[in-house]
């Protein structure tokens, strides 16, 4: 869908990890995305790596072992198509907050719903038909799969795209400030996890949001 026609109806952007779905598939995948990596290298020390404070380095330390002198956009490509395949492997039915989602069916007439996620891009779409969320968004806006995550840089794709949603909805991440440094309006979601930053609305439920969109 271009800008042309979502200017008809106002957005809403929704995070993917805490808001739509559970962390419990994305919190497994990067498990195994270690574990994987441990067998192939015959180092069981790597899978330790999965809980280090600084286990996006580590991420580089396992492809530089396994790939050798091949280019950080190789690298970054391989190492996120296997995290990849193990969310798709996780997700399931059960990690849908199936509450919210049913409640962006209802509004789905009066927004033009957009995800913006940093998941790996060839995981989206087999994510979403897999939690039976397939049709619902009319644009989703997803990360290079040769990059590191940048969810602010893929903010202001988005913005450059289709200008500032109305509201981002997510749970209170860094992406909550990244936001409000961005100039677009926030609500921070708990019904997953409490995060650190709250939005200009912050809500417990679903019957919450609700009030917050009047």
């Amino acid at each position: 869908m271009n800008a042309q026609n979502t200017k008809m109806k106002p957005i809403l952007a929704i995070d993917f990890d805490g808001a739509l779905l559970k962390s419990r598939p994305f919190d497994e995948a990067h498990k195994r995305w270690f574990e994987f990596f441990a067998i192939l290298l015959k180092d069981d020390s790597i899978k330790k790596y999965a809980f280090a404070e600084n286990w996006f380095e580590k991420v580089d330390v396992v492809m530089d072992r396994y790939l050798g002198n091949a280019g950080r956009e190789t690298k970054n490509r391989f190492a996120r198509e296997i995290y990849a395949m193990a969310i798709i492997a996780e997700a399931n039915e059960n990690d849908l907050v199936k509450e919210f989602a049913d409640y962006l069916r209802k509004i789905k007439n009066k927004y033009t719903l957009a995800l913006i996620t940093t998941t790996p891009e060839s995981s989206v779409e087999p994510i979403l038909k897999k939690v039976g969320c397939g049709d619902l968004f009319g644009i989703i806006k997803k990360s290079s799969p040769e990059k590191r995550p940048d969810k602010k840089g893929l903010f202001k794709e988005f913005i450059k795209e289709h200008g500032k949603p109305e509201f981002y909805i997510g749970n209170g991440d860094k992406d909550i400030q990244t936001c409000k440094e961005l100039g677009i309006k926030t609500i921070s979601v708990n019904w997953v996890s409490k995060g650190e930053f709250k939005g200009d609305y912050d809500v417990d439920n679903v019957k919450d949001l609700e009030k917050a969109l009047v």
